[in-house]
């Protein structure tokens, strides 16, 4: 299969497998214009400037990228595992995705794989007009609020790019930044790593100026597994009134 020789149905139906594993939200971003944004660092335990996509897969044309809603506080729990690595049962969804829309791909004669670690999902999600950067430095969609976590899947299948959604969803609320208990969002737009609790809390011996809000803001289901805090997420007035419900009672 050459590259002129694209399946008129394959975003249909890759969108399809995404949407029966649970995505929420669907979208194609250009590798070409993803490879060009700057470089980000990459805070908390990462520590890292992003990479572009090519690195990863030179042949890249496409990303396809995908989204699936925290609907519950359920999933927003981080389990600390006795070998001492970290897992987050509500992201099982997106490599499952991931896995479906490869298998499609690769069986339709196209190269398909994850990107690394290191690609700036958020930027992806932009691009793919799925949600406009927030001042809580999440992507906020107009549906589903901060509230979607995203996945993608990186191809050398040509695919039309969606448009990135051109205006900022945010405009003069600071709802996020007055919220946030350790003052994380002081410069909106972007989080402070070495304040921001979700980061804190994946540390051994997090700074003892944050063990009390820590305390009250992640509450413990068990002596290894936390909720992580979503103060910035509940303020924000795209949050669902669902998922404003959906909360643990401790």
């Amino acid at each position: 299969m050459t590259a002129k020789n694209v399946p008129v149905d394959l975003r249909s139906r890759l969108k399809e497998a995404a949407t029966r594993r649970g995505a929420a939200a669907f979208g194609v971003a250009s590798v070409d214009a993803a490879d060009s944004l700057p470089r980000v660092k990459i805070g908390f335990t990462v520590n890292r400037w992003t990479e572009p996509i090519r690195k990863g897969m030179p042949a890249a044309r496409s990303a396809i990228v995908f989204g699936v809603p925290s609907a519950d506080d359920a999933d927003e729990l981080e389990v600390h595992r006795s070998s001492g690595a970290i897992s987050y049962p509500g992201y099982l969804p997106l490599s499952i995705i991931s896995r479906d829309i490869i298998s499609i791909l690769r069986n339709d004669g196209w190269l398909a794989g994850y990107p690394s670690e290191l690609v700036h999902l958020k930027s992806l999600a932009m691009l793919a007009g799925l949600g406009s950067y927030g001042k809580n430095s999440l992507m906020i969609s107009e549906k589903h609020g901060p509230w979607l976590r995203f996945g993608a899947v990186v191809t050398d299948a040509p695919m039309p790019p969606d448009r990135p959604l051109e205006r900022d969803l945010c405009g003069r609320c600071t709802r996020c930044v007055r919220a946030c208990p350790a003052g994380a969002l002081e410069k909106p737009y972007l989080v402070d790593p070495d304040r921001c609790l979700v980061g804190a809390g994946e540390l051994d011996n997090p700074p003892k100026a944050l063990r009390p809000l820590l305390a009250k803001h992640e509450p413990k289901l068990s002596p290894r597994t936390r909720v992580m805090c979503t103060e910035c997420q509940m303020a924000c007035p795209y949050t669902p009134t669902e998922r404003k419900r959906n909360v643990f009672s401790l």
